[in-house]
């Protein structure tokens, strides 16, 4: 469900103008290399809870045995007459099972399994901050592919003019009308600008691979780049109420600021185990155990006898125990203590360094306020360039018509528009990437509502 803040910037992002930009966005989250990265994160916290969850539960136990033995004793017989032999043989069969579990141990456990779903909860914090960072990147990325395109177009339209220069410098090196010295300056500049070109064409298709590896595609699709900027809208009242919701709050909605908070609970409860380490500790057990045995002895015959059982003895024992046992470490030479003085220590260092970042957030959140007025200021300037070179066309080509400038001239005049548009482009661009910026430090872009629940909900 979208916030207030969100439902006011929707519509205004760089995506809701540039359909192509959106289809990245929502390939990347769950594509991108970044983010499967940190969902492989995500799934080994996750274990890890489920591993410091299981000392609150019993720990059960069984085994089992098998086992058989002879023994044979040999008897020698008088005057040299053969002997004879006694043998017996023992088997038994025995098994067990056995179960424990801690009893009381002042909160330790407990609180070592809450540590362990804080460190979940900070993994989902950095999952999506992984993913505000990529989404800004991606942003950056998709405007600055676009405003290499439109570089293109005019390295193009420039390269057409070079070629035409050169190819009339040779028409008059044909009839006379320069040397052939002349001749060197426009074909090197035609070279230089075709240079221009094959390198500008080559930046663009680096570019557009970049921008497809970050969010996890194989390619992109020409005709899902922009060949235009279009005009960003913009209100400064929603941009100061965003700010005033922001610094109302302290930053404490972002993302960086509920980790760090949620670090510092985390030793919090280090502390408060660090301070129990020397008190005794309780668990309780139990077992049972089944063993059954069966001894055949044979007697020593007489000579030529078949031996005969003398003696078979049966065994059955089983045995029930059950119990409480405790633990009281009673000197581990200042460990403990020093445990608790690294723990105090730990939640100060991340208590300044929450108190410093949500300083460094509202300095930067106002600073990124001002420099959005002067990006617009900046882009209305660069609209009344670009409808000045367009007047400068329409001009140019009126007096075509009527024979008063030759078709040289109207081309540079649309090349001059060209370099007006870029510079428009360039404007366009800057206002918003500093507007997306903006509205993802304040926490309320709307790109972040794609986000599964789990990754921002609050800790309770």
């Amino acid at each position: 469900m979208l916030r207030a803040q969100d439902a006011i910037v929707a519509g205004s992002m760089p995506e809701d103008y540039m359909p192509g930009l959106k289809g990245i966005l929502e390939s990347a989250q769950k594509q991108s290399p970044t983010m499967i990265l940190n969902a492989i994160q995500v799934a080994e916290q996750e274990a890890n809870l489920v591993s410091a969850d299981s000392v609150l539960y019993p720990h059960i136990g069984a085994g089992g045995s098998y086992g058989v033995s002879s023994e044979s004793v040999g008897v020698g017989g008088e005057n040299g007459a053969s002997g004879s032999s006694a043998t017996s043989t023992s088997k038994a069969l025995s098994y067990s099972i056995n179960a424990g579990m801690p009893l009381f141990q002042w909160g330790a456990v407990w609180n070592q399994t809450r540590i362990a779903k804080l460190q979940l909860l900070i993994q989902h914090r950095s999952y999506a901050e992984a993913y505000r960072s990529l989404v800004l990147s991606l942003r950056d990325g998709y405007l600055a592919l676009v405003m290499k395109k439109i570089g293109l177009r005019n390295a193009k339209a420039n390269l057409t003019l070079m070629q035409n220069e050169y190819a009339l410098a040779l028409d008059q090196l044909k009839s006379g009308m320069i040397s052939n010295g002349a001749i060197i300056g426009p074909k090197l500049i035609a070279e230089d600008t075709q240079l221009s070109y094959d390198r500008s064409l080559d930046e663009y298709a680096h570019s557009k691979r970049v921008l497809a590896q970050l969010a996890g595609l194989k390619d992109i699709a020409e005709a899902d780049v922009a060949a235009d900027v279009p005009t960003p809208t913009y209100s400064p009242a929603t941009a100061d109420a965003l700010l005033g919701g922001f610094l109302r709050d302290g930053a404490k909605s972002t993302y960086q600021a509920a980790s760090l908070e949620m670090t510092i609970k985390q030793q919090q409860l280090t502390y408060r185990i660090a301070q129990v380490t020397q008190l005794p500790k309780f668990s309780i057990s139990a077992g049972y155990g089944l063993t059954n045995s069966t001894s055949i002895s044979l007697a020593a015959p007489s000579p030529g006898a078949a031996a005969v059982p003398a003696a078979i003895a049966q065994e059955a024992v089983s045995s029930l125990n059950y119990g409480v046992s405790a633990s009281w470490d009673i000197f581990d030479g200042f460990a403990a203590n020093a445990a608790i003085r690294s723990a105090r220590q730990q939640k100060r260092y991340y208590q300044r360094q929450l108190q410093t970042y949500l300083e460094t957030s509202e300095e930067q959140a106002q600073d990124y306020r001002r420099q959005l007025d002067f990006s617009y200021r900046t882009l209305k300037l660069a609209e009344t360039r670009r409808e000045l070179a367009q007047s400068a066309v329409d001009q140019a080509n009126a007096d075509h018509q009527y024979g008063a400038m030759p078709q040289s001239a109207v081309d540079n005049a649309n090349y001059a528009l060209y370099v007006s548009e870029y510079g428009r482009a360039s404007a366009r661009i800057d206002f918003f990437s500093r507007w997306s910026a903006y509205v993802s430090l304040l926490g309320v872009d709307p790109a972040l509502t794609a986000l599964p629940a789990k990754y921002v909900r609050a800790f309770h």
